[in-house]
């Protein structure tokens, strides 16, 4: 209650944006088994027609795979490699890398099994002939603190694993000093939003994934974004956005769960970047390249995200 108090307040005096903003747009895919996980029947499929047809979506886009799923695409990872798309790591068969979670099933890894799933996803990216990783995104956003320490070990400089849908602020977090991992979360409005699961009502917060912007009319859109650029610049951080999409939400589904599954947000993503180019300075960047901007602020904006705490 008390940081939802500090965070409202600092709404209401920052100063709404009075002329156009430069965001920077950070387009992120998981490319995984159908539905992250084997457990429910994926396979790789899904991730291989998604990777064949992902050269057009944007420029300068980041894809965290899937350890076990790289040998297998070797030669198409290559080639979008080739022209300029990052690639990270997303695990090695979407295992938990954290604590367990009441959502799910999965076990979670201990501290042995992390380092041996970690080196071998690594030694996939050598073998496919791909620079080694150096930005991960662990399965369903969760990873603990053994989990960071071992990346920052094997020479990871950026993560993206922080659990957007908690609601935390939408800026960057340092872990392990300047030589460490630059934290950087999925994008999320921290203002949260009162919503039902059959009589039971809960808080939620608009995380910036596919399914929730599709769901999302253009002035709802422009209004969270509006938001969270006016939040961004009152902590001391560039205003940005990262987006999170998965391999298998391009293909048609048919559980109902995932009917808004389809080739068509491709298309879907092309226009979500021409609203926001109308309305916004864009500049499409990587992950990595958005980890470098923040360096050079970092004191001042450490120092400014201390009066939520």
């Amino acid at each position: 209650m008390l940081r939802a108090r500090k965070l409202r307040q600092i709404m209401k005096h920052a100063q709404p944006p009075t002329e156009t903003r430069t965001v920077f747009l950070v387009l992120t895919f998981d490319v995984e088994s159908e539905y992250g996980s084997h457990r429910v029947g994926g396979n790789g499929v899904a991730a291989s027609q998604f990777l064949g047809n992902i050269q057009n979506v944007s420029e300068n886009m980041t894809i965290f795979v899937q350890g076990s799923l790289v040998q297998q695409n070797s030669e198409i990872l290559r080639s979008l490699e080739r022209q300029g798309i990052e690639i990270g790591l997303h695990g090695y068969r979407h295992e938990l890398w954290g604590p367990a979670q009441w959502y799910l099933a999965d076990r979670p890894l201990t501290l042995q099994e992390k380092k041996s799933l970690l080196e071998a996803g690594m030694e996939a990216f050598r073998a496919a002939g791909l620079r080694s990783p150096a930005i991960f995104r662990s399965p369903n956003l969760v990873a603990d603190t053994s989990t960071l320490q071992l990346l920052a070990e094997k020479g990871f400089r950026v993560d993206s694993s922080l659990p957007s849908h908690r609601g935390l602020l939408p800026v960057p977090v340092f872990f392990g000093g300047p030589e460490g991992l630059i934290r950087i979360p999925v994008t999320v409005d921290p203002t949260p939003s009162l919503s039902r699961k059959g009589l039971l009502p809960y808080y939620r917060y608009l995380v910036f994934d596919l399914k929730n912007l599709k769901e999302m009319k253009t002035g709802e859109l422009l209004q969270h974004v509006s938001r969270i650029v006016v939040l961004q610049e009152t902590l001391g951080f560039l205003p940005h956005l990262v987006i999170l999409c998965h391999s298998w939400e391009f293909l048609n589904q048919s559980a109902e769960e995932w009917d808004y599954c389809c080739p068509a947000n491709f298309e879907f993503l092309r226009n979500l970047d021409s609203i926001l180019s109308e309305n916004f300075s864009v500049r499409h960047v990587s992950m990595s390249t958005l980890a470098e901007q923040f360096k050079g602020n970092k004191t001042d904006a450490v120092s400014s995200c201390s009066v939520l705490e």
